[in-house]
């Protein structure tokens, strides 16, 4: 109920700030804590991670003065100096992802974190993964840059359309573009795993769906049977299709599109653009 709440919120914020002809300067500044809801990482913690094998601290200061702060964990079968391919984790409201670390297994050829630009990492081979709102990340990168292809857990279409959906109310013209994935899927061409959770209410299964039929490139839609928004990635079948989709990418065989319903899995191409 609360990650609903926050997610919806966005639409709201938003809607009052276009309203008050000041969305730019009122949203920004509120999105760290009203919309990300970054957690504190305890020190135990990353002493425990330090010294997990195969696990490496990264930091990164980028060009704009912002420090980024990550763990690369690197492949099962990897070879030192050559480059593995990497799956990019971009995580949901208040969620801290370090918490894949331990979770992380469906493939032993993929390395997970959320930093490329290293020599040991083969640049060719990079998939994003975002999980509710970091689904939204993880499609801006996949439309701003070449990626191999997107993993998208419990996605929605836009925050217009879950405002709408739970407060009854026309927040579409308000919003605009603001949280808007399906306004960016049509021009992402690389192939996408939509996973989807059955009793999910804050980000629906038909949000998701309406998002995967907007997806430009191929798309695979697998539900998740009983399931709800929370702890989706605490279900092995959870990496199980992750697991199944890398090696579909690895093989060459990675079809997959949407169909009108999200019973089970379906495959093929995506038809709405």
């Amino acid at each position: 109920m609360r990650a609903r709440v926050i997610l919806v919120s966005i639409a709201a914020a938003a809607a009052a700030a276009i309203g008050a002809g000041c969305m730019a300067p009122l949203l920004e500044p509120l999105e760290p804590q009203l919309v990300f809801r970054p957690r504190a990482l305890a020190g135990e913690h990353v002493k425990a991670l330090a010294g997990t094998a195969r696990v490496e601290e990264v930091r990164l200061a980028t060009t704009d003065g912002l420090r980024l702060h990550g763990w690369l964990k690197r492949p099962e079968r990897w070879t030192p100096g050559k480059p593995h391919r990497l799956v990019i984790v971009y995580g949901g409201v208040g969620q801290e992802v370090s918490e894949f670390v331990g979770l992380a297994h469906a493939s032993a050829d993929w390395g997970w974190l959320m930093i490329n630009s290293r020599p040991d990492i083969d640049a060719a081979n990079i998939v994003v993964l975002g999980r509710s709102l970091g689904s939204y990340v993880a499609i801006a990168v996949a439309a701003a840059r070449k990626v191999r292809a997107a993993i998208l857990a419990t996605p929605f279409d836009s925050a217009a359309a879950l405002g709408e959906e739970h407060y009854r109310l026309p927040l579409g013209w308000l919003v605009q573009s603001r949280y808007n994935p399906a306004l960016m899927a049509p021009t992402v061409s690389a192939p996408a795993l939509f996973l989807l959770a059955e009793k999910d209410e804050v980000t629906p299964v038909k949000n998701g769906l309406a998002l995967a039929r907007r997806w430009g490139g191929l798309v695979k839609t697998v539900l998740l049977p009983g399931a709800g928004h929370k702890g989706v990635e605490n279900r092995e079948e959870f990496w199980t299709s992750i697991g199944d989709f890398l090696a579909a990418l690895d093989e060459g065989t990675a079809t997959a599109a949407v169909g009108p319903s999200a019973e089970g899995s379906s495959t093929g191409r995506s038809s709405a653009h």
